[in-house]
């Protein structure tokens, strides 16, 4: 067994295709094809089954396949680190961010990380957390940033930060006439959210006990909205009120800062995490996202690095 078997392995299982994962190794078909036979004749089981398409493994080949990645996964840390003691932090890093945290987060630590690591080219995609998950698996991103909580056996996950809500009303909202609001005070009728199937919009549900159904907008709206500034407008300009992540306010116009109310104790609050996948690679280079978004977070959000 040899690591450009491996190599070929996953790239089939990726591909789903020996074609494609010939051309996504730079080799032939038939090259690569012979690599994974002699593989199979090796271990003397079938790790593919060819008879059907897309390529899938056998249920002894799934079993493989999780150790190669694993086996490979560990085997491209060495020339990571051979690299990095003799430049410093250079490569690629890239990092797929959920809609509801990219606009407000990443402007916040991206040009110091720039300055800091100018060998570091990261690049960043906004993505619903289920594409997050699954470009993750597929390895077209290195790392993503959540605020859901996935399965401990596929991810690897750490905290960021703790970040609150608060109302935002329409000028003319009774609860604008409290310094602080209840949960209880808020009515399903009145709230807006973001379109079924954002995370967000299922924390804000979860939190405060509110309706399923999320098509019931107020005014009985038709209208699937997918970014939280199209919702800031909306209540801004017609009526009823919704919940604001704490760093979507912070550049508020001083007078839509006047719309927003605090609850009282403990507010509803998100967690968001740096999320990998098991036997992710580009340590130091994630290591340095992770340092430069903790210094980056307002310190209210407990953004600081762990002792």
């Amino acid at each position: 067994m040899t690591l450009t078997q491996i190599e070929y392995i996953l790239a089939v299982a990726k591909e789903q295709s020996f074609r494609g994962a010939a051309k996504s190794r730079f080799v032939t078909q038939p090259t690569l094809s012979t690599q994974i036979q002699k593989l199979e004749e090796e271990f003397g089981v079938l790790i593919f089954d060819r008879s059907q398409l897309p390529i899938l493994p056998t249920k002894v080949g799934a079993l493989i396949l999780q150790q190669a990645k694993v086996v490979y996964g560990e085997s491209m840390r060495i020339p990571e680190i051979i690299q990095t003691q003799k430049q410093g932090l250079v490569g690629n890093l890239s990092v797929g961010v959920i809609p509801t945290v990219s606009p407000y987060l990443v402007p916040l630590f991206l040009k110091s990380f720039n300055f800091k690591y100018p060998q570091i080219e990261i690049s960043i995609s906004e993505l619903t957390t289920s594409h997050c998950l699954k470009q993750l698996e597929q390895e077209d991103i290195d790392v993503a940033i959540l605020a859901t909580q996935e399965d401990g056996k596929r991810y690897i996950q750490e905290k960021l930060y703790d970040e609150s809500f608060l109302l935002f009303a329409n000028k003319d909202s009774k609860l604008l006439k409290k310094k602080t609001v209840s949960i209880s005070d808020i009515n399903l009728k009145d709230i807006w959210l973001l379109e079924e199937g954002h995370c967000l919009s299922n924390e804000i549900i979860k939190t405060c006990n509110l309706r399923r159904d999320v098509s019931q907008l107020p005014g009985h709206l038709n209208f699937k909205i997918g970014n939280l500034e199209s919702i800031r407008l909306l209540v801004q300009e017609n009526f009823g009120y919704t919940l604001l992540p704490y760093l979507s306010t912070l550049k508020l116009h001083p007078q839509e800062k006047k719309l927003l109310r605090g609850f009282k104790g403990i507010p509803p609050q998100r967690t968001i995490y740096l999320t990998l996948r098991n036997g992710y690679l580009k340590k130091a280079l994630i290591a340095a996202l992770k340092a430069a978004i903790f210094e980056a977070v307002p310190p209210e959000l407990g953004g600081s690095m762990p002792k």
